[in-house]
């Protein structure tokens, strides 16, 4: 009697499936999915997401069109509102938007209408860390350089990586970053590196620096100062990562808290109010893409290092940072505001 049950569980569990798999694939037959990308043209998560356009509509069951459209702003947090507020409910529209969302909304609850840890996390590109990049001319080719000059460094808006980061190592590490604001976007400050309109930046992905600007790292264009991670870049072993230099546990957290979404780079979600089978058809999916011999192809002919990060890491990766003790927040954003009015105050 048993054997029978189980017979016929394992019947319907089939049958579900099988409804599932043609369901998903009757919805995408013949339609375009719309990724949403939270950046500008010609930067690293351009690059990233439409390569990932390129190969994700041939593993979702019928095979749809994946159209990439750029939604730059606010360093991300636009394009994580529409996906979270207004994006429709069905699966037909994605979203790759900055991987520092979850730091954003611990730091900026009330400036912030999403909830991170409530995407739908598909999984992430990459897990490539974040460099400090000063231009040639600038006679900044150290850290301690930065400590004996003013460094004038683009950013997009004040509350991105670009500002924080650097404003948080004067506040820390006693440099003399000076931030400025209004660039549209990472290739628009490196555009300015190379006006010398700026000194540097201090947030771009190190993967998407060599894929999309090589000539720069070829030719020594650049000096990598810093980076910011959970640990060094095979190519950057003489470069000081940012958790080492951390002189109490208290900096050590900190230093942790805004080195950790360094593991989930370029991450890819749905909205929150997809259906969680569909869900799983679109995670399932983009973990065959990042496995596709075509996709990895393409990938390596555009420079774009890809290291699969499952959803379920992705989200626990954002959860954690979440949970991040409320002491070491209020640490953090003291630093954070002292460090702004320092800026102010020319210090």
């Amino acid at each position: 009697m048993r054997r029978l049950a189980w017979c016929v569980a394992l019947g319907l569990a089939g049958t579900a499936s099988v409804a599932l798999a043609d369901s998903v694939e009757d919805f995408y037959k013949g339609r375009q999915v719309k990724l949403v990308i939270g950046a500008n043209t010609g930067g690293s998560y351009d690059s990233y997401g439409r390569l990932l356009a390129a190969h994700l509509g041939r593993h979702i069951a019928g095979n749809p069109t994946v159209v990439p459209t750029n939604m730059p702003g606010a360093s991300g947090i636009q394009s994580a509102s529409y996906l979270f507020q207004l994006a429709p409910c069905d699966g037909s529209v994605l979203g790759m938007f900055n991987q520092s969302m979850a730091q954003r909304q611990v730091l900026e609850p009330d400036s912030i209408r999403f909830d991170s840890g409530r995407f739908n996390w598909l999984g992430a590109m990459s897990n490539s860390t974040t460099v400090f990049i000063t231009w040639h001319a600038s006679g900044v080719k150290t850290l301690e350089d930065a400590k004996r000059k003013v460094v004038v460094m683009g950013a997009l808006s004040g509350d991105g990586g670009n500002a924080v980061y650097p404003l948080l190592l004067n506040r820390f590490l006693g440099t003399r970053f000076k931030v400025v604001l209004g660039y549209q976007g990472g290739n628009t400050i490196q555009l300015a590196m190379e006006r010398g309109e700026v000194d540097g930046r201090g947030s771009v992905i190190w993967s998407g620096l060599k894929a999309g600007w090589p000539q720069w790292i070829a030719e020594r264009k650049i000096n990598v100062i810093l980076q910011l991670g959970l640990s060094k870049e095979p190519e950057l072993t003489d470069v000081p990562l940012l958790i080492d230099l951390a002189k109490t546990p208290d900096e050590e957290a900190i230093y942790r808290f805004i080195s950790s979404d360094t593991a989930m780079g370029f991450p890819v979600v749905a909205p929150p109010c997809v259906a969680p089978d569909v869900a799983d058809a679109l995670r399932n999916a983009f973990e065959q893409t990042m496995a596709d011999p075509a996709f990895r192809s393409d990938a390596e002919k555009r420079g774009l290092s890809v290291r699969f990060v499952s959803g379920a890491a992705v989200q626990r990766i954002v959860s954690s940072l979440i949970a991040t003790p409320k002491d070491v927040i209020a640490i953090l954003k003291r630093s954070l505001e002292q460090a702004r009015l320092d800026s102010k105050a020319g210090k």
